[in-house]
This record gives C-alpha cells, sequence and structure tokens, in this order.
C-alpha cells in the first residue's frame, strides 16, 4: 500500500487501545513505529484471547512496529529516550496527568530533545480532572453516552465496542497528520476522550442545548424520526430506516393495513402515534422471514438491512470489501481488520508477526545512533530487554 509517510518515524510510548491504534494508523500510510515498552511489556500483551502465544487484540492496534523495550523509570533509560527522539518526528503518550515527568515523557522535556518533534498525547479526561485514570468504560459513562444508549426501561448500556478508543486513536492520527503538515516547532496535539464520546453525541446535545430538553435513550429507534430502528422477523431482526414520507408510502405498500390509515401520512402523525405504529410494523413482518423481508422491502425501495451478527458480517466483509482482513504471518488463522479506506487499486497485505517484548531492541537503538558497546551497556544495566 502507498507509503504516503515514507521517511516519518514514530515513537508509540503508549498503552491499551487509544494511542496505539493512532499509531498503528500512521503506520499502515508507511511510517515507520518503534514500540516503546517497559521491560515487562505493555499490559494488552497479557489479556485472552491469545493465537499460538500472539494476542489477538494487542495484535489488532500494534501490528506493524518494531518493538523497544526501555526502562524508563531509570534516569538513564530517560536519557537513551531523548537521545532517539532527536531521529523520530512524532511521540504519542498516554500516561495519566503529571505522570509524565517521572517518565521522560513530558513536553518539555520531549521538545528539549527535538523541538521539531510532534509531541501528541490522549487523555482520558480535562486537565481539571487531575491525575484520574480513565478507560473507555469510565469515558462512555461520563460523556452521556451510556445514558443515551439502550432501552428506555432498561439501565444505561455501554456500546458494544471500545468505540471511545478507537474513535480518539482516530481523532489523535487527524491532528498528528495536520502538524506534521504544518512542520511547526514545538508542535503538539491533545486528544480528550470525554470530548471524543461526547462529540458523537453532537446533534443530541445541539438539540438539547437550544431546547432545554434531554433526549431519552430509545433502544434502536430515533426522537426524531420513525419507523427507524430494529423490528423482529420470524427468525431474527431486521433495521428498518424508513424516515421520509416517500419510504414510508413504499413500507405501507408492502404490509399494507393499518400504515395506511390517514394518522401516519406525515412524519409528525406518525411520532404521535409511533407505539401503535410500530407494534403494526412488528405484527406484519411476523409471519416471514429475515431474508425474505430484506429481499421484497429492497425491490419496493424501503431502506433495510439485516441485523448481522460477526460471523455473518465477517464472511460478507471477506467476500465484498475492497479492503477486507490483513493475515498475521505466521500465525494460522490470525487477521486483522484492514483500514477502511483504500488507495485507487492497490490491496492491504499481510502483516509480519507482532514481536515479543524488546525483539527489536538491538536494531532500532542502533539505527537512532547508539554503538554495540552502548547498548551491551544497557543491557548489563538492565535498562533494556
Amino acid at each position: 500500500m502507498s507509503g504516503t509517510l515514507s521517511g516519518v518515524r514514530v515513537i508509540d510510548a503508549a498503552t491499551n487501545i487509544a494511542g496505539p491504534w493512532a499509531a498503528s494508523i500512521l503506520s499502515d500510510l508507511g511510517a515507520e513505529v518503534i514500540k516503546v515498552e517497559p521491560l515487562k511489556g505493555d499490559v494488552m500483551r497479557a489479556y485472552p484471547p491469545f493465537v499460538d502465544g500472539v494476542q489477538t487484540q494487542y495484535a489488532a492496534v500494534n501490528h506493524d512496529k518494531r518493538y523497544l523495550a526501555l526502562d524508563l523509570r531509570e534516569e538513564r533509560g530517560r536519557e537513551v529516550l531523548h537521545r532517539c527522539l532527536g531521529g523520530c518526528d512524532v511521540l504519542i503518550q498516554n500516561l495519566r496527568p503529571g505522570h509524565e515527568a517521572k517518565l521522560g515523557l513530558d513536553a518539555e522535556s520531549c521538545h528539549a530533545a527535538n523541538p521539531r518533534l510532534v509531541y501528541a498525547t490522549i487523555a482520558a479526561f480535562h486537565p481539571v480532572d487531575g491525575d484520574r485514570p480513565g478507560y473507555d468504560l469510565l469515558v462512555q459513562g461520563e460523556s452521556g453516552l451510556m445514558d443515551q444508549t439502550g432501552e428506555p426501561d432498561m439501565p444505561p448500556s455501554r456500546v458494544g465496542a471500545a468505540a471511545i478508543d478507537y474513535a480518539s486513536g482516530l481523532w489523535l492520527a487527524i491532528g498528528i497528520l495536520a502538524e506534521l503538515q504544518g512542520k511547526r516547532d514545538k508542535a503538539s496535539v491533545r486528544v480528550s476522550m470525554l470530548d471524543v464520546a461526547s462529540g458523537l453525541l453532537n446533534e443530541k446535545i445541539s438539540a438539547f442545548l437550544a431546547t432545554g430538553v434531554a433526549p431519552q435513550r430509545l433502544g434502536s429507534r430515533t426522537a426524531t424520526t420513525t419507523p427507524h430502528g430494529a423490528f423482529p422477523t420470524a427468525d431474527g431482526y431486521i433495521v428498518i430506516g424508513a424516515a421520509t414520507d416517500h419510504a414510508f408510502a413504499r413500507l405501507a405498500g408492502v404490509l399494507g393495513a393499518p400504515l395506511g390509515e390517514e394518522r401516519f401520512a406525515s412524519q409528525a402523525g406518525r411520532l404521535a402515534n409511533r407505539e401503535e405504529l410500530e407494534a403494526a410494523i412488528a405484527a406484519g413482518l411476523a409471519g416471514e422471514g429475515t431474508e425474505r423481508w430484506l429481499t421484497v422491502l429492497d425491490e419496493a425501495g424501503v431502506p433495510v438491512g439485516r441485523v448481522a451478527d460477526l460471523e455473518s458480517m465477517t464472511e460478507r466483509h471477506r467476500a465484498e470489501s475492497r479492503t477486507g482482513f490483513r493475515a498475521i504471518e505466521g500465525v494460522d488463522g490470525l487477521e486483522v481488520m484492514a483500514p477502511a479506506f483504500s488507495f485507487g487499486e492497490e490491496e492491504w497485505g499481510p502483516l509480519p508477526t507482532p514481536g515479543d517484548t524488546g525483539a527489536d531492541s538491538d536494531s532500532v537503538l542502533a539505527d537512532l545512533g547508539l554503538d554495540a558497546e552502548e547498548i551491551a551497556g544497557l543491557r548489563e544495566q538492565g535498562l533494556v530487554k
């Protein structure tokens, strides 16, 4: 795939998902990414499941990197890091606020080592929140996202993926790309996961600020249109998005009475009679299976889709997607999602097996200017693995 960022060198000193995901995006675009880990490795390396000894989630966000294990708790280890930064373009870190300086990963120290460095940070919350630890789940809760997710008569629900981690990594990568283009000295990019999560509620927050009325969670439905949600069939679920009058008329033409009644003719009328309308649609769909309704409604011009499980989704993605999956070489059956974008007719190829903690320490340090004697000395001191 196109090496758009060929020649760009990135230090990924982040853990878990969000920061490493941003670094992986840069790697997919051609940057050289060096994963800097403590001697015991990133905490994600220990989480199941494993395939042939490779942790699957770690592979998903740490593919195609070089692996340097360095003890930043020691002054000599921090000196080595800062020396390495002189040959790098970007540093990514996600330590709790106030803890960066202890490991030499604060902006002042890093920019002193290299004023041209793009210093990139992912934080869970805002500076005023101090050094609170933060994870995707906590941020989903505090952002309002969980309050808006789930059925109205059930407790708030977490989105069924680490959505904020991945979205935060994407925003950080965008900011880094902008700063690489701008080429400003002492550039810095900061992403708050709380801001990212709240931003996903953009239209709901705008409506609340304008009206003072807080929207309520509605499951798969929306507050402004109906029918627009998931409906049961005889053997599963489908989603129908007949939000416009034209689309609803087509749905009514398929399902018949009582959808053709005047009280359902306008969006305002459908919202005023939401419960009766949605019950009638569910009753109309109950007699046939999912595949039948997908065909009939699609042919009628009704926006419709299946509620896919992961098995059917991956089968479809493999058969249809231009990007597809990327195999991890040397690990039978382990694949990761390819980036959602493609360049022309190019295809994403396989990825090397993620290295063990410190697998590339010697070669990375040599490439960044340390000689063999220095590297051996660091090993003797227990500062490098």
